[in-house]
């Protein structure tokens, strides 16, 4: 008989509540659990289908070593061997930076793979460290350091008091509510508040499904966000609309004040091309409203000045006195200091690039510098990489020539559950642990939620026979070469006296597992315990909402923020006193990108039965205006032509975006590969980020131009495919 099993889904920041129906060891359904009292009501077709992938059959269920152009079944201690050997000789010949790491969005979902890949690359020690958050969330973690010193200071959003949103790039009613940190329900919640006289504010290029439903939509030129905010801050200082108890805690007034008063609103207006009165209306229902808070998310974030949005949009609230008041952007601390405990266990790399010279952002390089990395003769050249969780070759930019320079690494090491387009040329390929196969909980998560809230995750289901976790292939390649995990010997020394133990008395719970950390740390919040955690099978509501944690988390020297940081104010004036850039004659229109609940960036697309990819992994969007210029009809194929790359798809002539703008979707384009060869590779659409260049980058987070690339559109005839015609506005 079927039983009902408790999780939640670790596929996205919502963390919703899974109720998992299982039938001798194997998962039959999976619904919202209704029962958790922080998150269901997010739950999508994502964790609805997460069963998919544990039975593709593709997945991979053990090592697979590479021999001449095919793979071949391996034991963990043949891989751990050979891989060691391998990462041995490279390191003792060409140094510790010779071996890097790439790690995306899944694999930051699993404390304890995440800890003990971070533990393994401080003890080699290298600085070759590449993250998901590159692509994405770096411009976040730059204005989280220069303005309240850490990158990981992240406030999140209070949705229920707030009487005005101001929503930039962002598009909530389909990808939910979150960017590193969110509000469960957070869509809903914003509609129940505009029902009751809130106003919402969005401002993007595309009148999304988000902007249909607002109080006023502000169809922004792509990538002049900054410019838009700048106005709106020029606007407060001008009518004195400023929360002087909050700016009491801020240095750098007089210097933002000073910036904010030397520009021309006419300017700016021009920049972003939206009108002075717009501006000017927008800044005064902001700044005015009884509660309010301001929101910039992967739409600006991905832009070429993504950062200067996201520091402006932070100032904007800081000003106004949104900050750890009700109904503006608060801080949870979580269960425990996990800003502490980061610089503490792992001290991000400092270290600039070795090509390009560039700064690390939280202790990651930038996934654009890679091909670089590799293919550049010299010390410090990468030779080996381990890829956990990731598929970069389709989730950044210029795929092919990532592709070619992995093909050049003399060890390249993938740990995931399937071999995907980025794995086409690895040396070894481990197995991972699927999230509803693996138990344990993460304590970092806690600190995203818009309320204090802890759950364990639980393994609902037994991995594949002989699967080990990743933390553990992790672990026991570390010991082998004798690397100090953490940088730390007696770590290595206790996991291995630890064990013996356990052997010596029989009692396997005395070998080391990561939960000891996850005790550890909740010990030292001292807000809740393991045991507490786990008699709650639903979640732990552990505390109630409080406002007021932000002040005391501050990393400044001063505990201060500061409003106007030299860096950002340097690189505000250059993109001051340049000219606007009118779009290249070969290369008129603005590539920007959507998201969908079906998928999650390059992961899923590939691996479950997602109705509606036949009709939307090739679809260009299209603004009428500038698709009867081409001539190009609702259906017809077009290639879509970048400075690098071009791409076939299918015009989707559209009344929902701006003139000037193409919207092409992210995520798809991936194969799906049998490394046995029995099977032929599976592909559904195009790769639309192979269009980006990895040259043209965010000057202060080196995040690629995902969102703003200058493109061209050919008609080349009829599709002869059907797809969606403009579907109407939910």
């Amino acid at each position: 008989m079927a039983e009902t099993r408790f999780t939640f889904c670790h596929i996205c920041e919502q963390c919703c509540g899974l109720a998992v129906s299982v039938d001798h060891g194997r998962v039959i359904e999976i619904q919202p659990d209704r029962a958790h009292p922080y998150n269901w009501r997010d739950f999508c077709v994502k964790g609805a289908r997460a069963a998919e992938t544990i039975y593709h059959p593709l997945r991979i269920k053990t090592p697979m070593r590479k021999v001449d152009d095919r793979y071949e079944p391996a034991t963990y201690e043949e891989a751990i061997s050979d891989i060691a050997t391998r990462l041995q000789r490279i390191r003792e010949r060409y140094g510790g930076d010779a071996i890097a790491a790439y790690s995306g969005n899944p694999q930051s979902f699993s404390f304890e793979s995440a800890t003990f890949l971070s533990g393994f690359l401080k003890g080699l020690p290298t600085h070759n460290y590449y993250f998901a958050a590159s692509v994405d969330t770096n411009a976040l973690h730059v204005v989280a350091e220069q303005m309240y010193g850490s990158p990981w200071l992240a406030l999140n959003v209070d949705v229920d008091a707030c009487r005005c949103f101001l929503l930039i790039g962002t598009n909530p009613a389909e990808s939910a509510h979150g960017w590193v940190g969110h509000a469960a329900d957070g869509w809903k919640r914003m509609l129940a508040a505009k029902a009751a006289g809130a106003d919402l504010i969005v401002v993007d290029p595309r009148r999304s499904p988000t902007a249909s439903k607002a109080t006023l939509h502000v169809a922004i030129r792509p990538g002049e966000d900054w410019a838009f905010l700048l106005g709106l801050i020029h606007v407060i200082f001008r009518e004195d609309w400023l929360h002087t108890e909050d700016l009491a805690r801020t240095t750098g007034l007089h210097a933002l004040r000073g910036l904010a008063a030397g520009v021309r609103l006419n300017a700016l207006s021009q920049r972003c091309d939206v009108p002075v009165s717009t501006i000017e209306e927008v800044a005064r229902r902001f700044a005015t409203a009884p509660s309010a808070h301001c929101v910039t998310r992967t739409g600006s974030g991905q832009s070429r000045n993504g950062t200067l949005a996201e520091w402006l949009g932070q100032v904007l609230n800081v000003i106004t006195g949104r900050i750890e008041r009700p109904g503006g952007r608060t801080f949870n601390p979580g269960v425990f200091d996990h800003i502490g405990a980061v610089e503490r266990m792992f001290r991000p790399s400092t270290t600039p690039s070795r090509v390009r010279g560039l700064p690390p952002v939280a202790g990651a390089h930038s996934l654009a510098e890679l091909p670089d990395e590799i293919e550049t003769p010299g010390p410090g050249q990468i030779r080996a990489l381990i890829m956990h969780g990731g598929n970069p070759v389709i989730s950044g930019p210029d795929g092919p020539r990532l592709d070619r320079a992995l093909s050049k690494l003399d060890l390249l090491v993938s740990i995931d559950l399937f071999q995907r387009e980025s794995h086409r040329h690895a040396h070894w390929l481990i197995p991972a642990v699927h999230f509803l196969e693996r138990t344990e909980l993460h304590p970092l998560l806690a600190s995203f939620h818009d309320r204090p809230f802890v759950q364990m995750g639980r393994a609902v289901v037994d991995p594949p026979s002989g699967v080990r976790p990743d933390w553990q292939f992790l672990a026991e390649l570390a010991l082998e070469m004798r690397v100090p995990l953490f940088g730390k010997p007696w770590f290595n020394a206790m996991i291995r006296g630890s064990r013996a133990l356990a052997r010596l008395t029989g009692r396997d719970a005395l070998a080391f597992k990561p939960a000891w950390l996850t005790r550890l740390m909740l010990r030292m919040g001292g807000k809740v315990t393991w045991s507490e955690v786990a008699a709650h099978p639903h979640g732990l509501m552990y505390e109630d909402k409080r406002y007021g944690a932000f002040w005391g988390a501050l990393r400044t020297a001063d505990r201060k923020i500061h409003l106007c940081p030299p860096r950002l104010a340097e690189e505000l004036r250059k993109c001051l006193s340049t000219p606007l850039c009118r779009a290249p004659t070969q290369f008129p229109l603005q590539l920007i990108s959507r998201r969908r609940l079906q998928n999650m960036n390059s992961w899923l697309t590939d691996t479950t039965g997602l109705d509606a990819r036949p009709l939307l992994a090739d679809v260009v969007e299209i603004a009428r205006a500038d698709a009867d210029a081409l001539g190009v009809a609702d259906g017809d194929a077009v290639q879509v032509v970048s400075r690098i790359a071009r791409l076939p798809a299918k015009a989707l002539v559209s009344d929902r975006i701006r003139p000037g703008v193409v919207v092409f979707e992210h995520g798809w384009g991936s194969g799906l590969f049998d490394p046995s060869g029995q099977r032929t590779v599976l592909r559904t659409g195009v790769n639309r980020n192979a269009l980006v260049s990895g040259d043209e980058l965010d000057p202060l987070s080196q995040v690629p131009l995902l969102n703003g690339t200058p493109v061209r559109i050919e008609r080349s005839g009829k599709a002869t495919v059907a797809h969606p015609s403009n579907p109407p506005q939910r």
